[in-house]
């Protein structure tokens, strides 16, 4: 079933409420933005919002979308995807990451089509739905209330292979891609946290594994720093990430031992110093040989050991901290 609540990067996805009504009013009743869409009404009364908020916008489904200064916009998917944001939105990207994230939830818990469409002119529209994954499937006439006149209109589907196939790629190495994990990967990742041998070397990770946990992982990261799948081809290997200044990685074990770790933790560490850092640290069990041979073959030196919880284990755990700098980064042979 899809969450009432969602995170992206930069935004909170949550149900539409009472208190965002004086929002929804003073946008719709601005026909920059109401007359760009078909249903709604001009003007736009408090009745209107009562309507929408109790009877059409539906828990996991419709979204009140907030970013750091408050209400952003709103998006919905069901069987269509529907969206509007505020003036102060519009070319922040804040549709397409609103929209990819409620779509990836939608098309996990049901992979059917899903339709939308925009009004010839629209050229935002256009562009968001085209990085959706969106293709074109016919022109028409479509009346928009809140003009009252008949606009002509795109009519778009996505399938679940397309909207897979758009989601952008932020990096690549000679083998692997590297992107933000989405709720379409959360069956992949889970299958990758149901084997002990991976997650008992892991430091957060619950044991036995939980899909509600899982689910919370699968997803953009929103905090400082990025958390990535690791594909290769279509396949999830695992993730990579930088997270303030600290490098993690795991990999399914079907992918051990076959360079992958070094490959993505290398691209992880380039674009962490590209990103302006000084220095990057990591923390590896005392009994996770690997991990530590691959650390210190990027440049990774040991700074410190301490004791600390292992969450899947459930017992205190010796464990090194390392450090790599900058500069030797640079001296580092590829």
């Amino acid at each position: 079933m899809p969450r009432a609540t969602l995170q992206t990067a930069r935004l909170t996805l949550r149900p539409v409420q009472v208190r965002d009504q004086a929002d929804v009013l003073a946008a719709l009743n601005d026909l920059d933005v109401s007359g760009w869409l078909s249903v709604v009404p001009y003007p736009y009364t408090a009745p209107d919002f009562q309507q929408f908020q109790t009877q059409i916008a539906k828990a996991g489904e419709t979204f009140a979308v907030m970013d750091a200064e408050g209400f952003a916009g709103i998006v919905g998917a069901g069987r269509s995807l529907g969206y509007w944001f505020v003036p102060r939105c519009h070319g922040r990207g804040y549709a397409t990451e609103a929209a990819r994230a409620v779509l990836a939830e939608q098309l996990t818990d049901d992979p059917q089509d899903i339709t939308s469409g925009y009004f010839q002119g629209n050229d935002r529209s256009a562009n968001v739905l085209g990085k959706l994954g969106f293709v074109e499937t016919g022109r028409r006439p479509n009346h928009c209330r809140a003009l009252g006149v008949d606009r002509p209109h795109v009519d778009l589907r996505l399938t679940y292979a397309a909207f897979m196939a758009a989601l952008p790629i932020e990096a690549r190495s000679p083998r692997l891609a590297f992107r933000s994990l989405q709720s379409t990967d959360a069956g992949a990742l889970h299958a990758i946290v149901s084997d002990w041998e991976v997650v008992r070397q892991l430091a957060s990770y619950p044991w036995p594994p939980q899909r509600d946990f899982t689910a919370t992982r699968a997803q953009p990261y929103p905090g400082h720093g990025f958390v990535w799948g690791v594909f290769l081809a279509a396949d999830l290997l695992g993730t990579v990430a930088v997270t303030d200044d600290v490098l993690g990685y795991m990999l399914h074990r079907d992918a051990w031992g076959q360079g992958y770790a070094t490959e993505a933790c290398r691209a992880a560490i380039a674009h962490g110093f590209a990103a302006g850092r000084d220095h990057l640290v990591a923390g590896v069990w005392a009994d996770n040989a690997a991990s530590l041979g691959v650390l210190t073959k990027l440049g990774f030196r040991i700074t410190g050991h301490d004791v600390s919880l292992n969450s899947a284990r459930g017992v205190e755990m010796a464990g090194h901290w390392l450090r790599l700098d900058r500069r030797d980064w640079a001296q580092t042979p590829a």
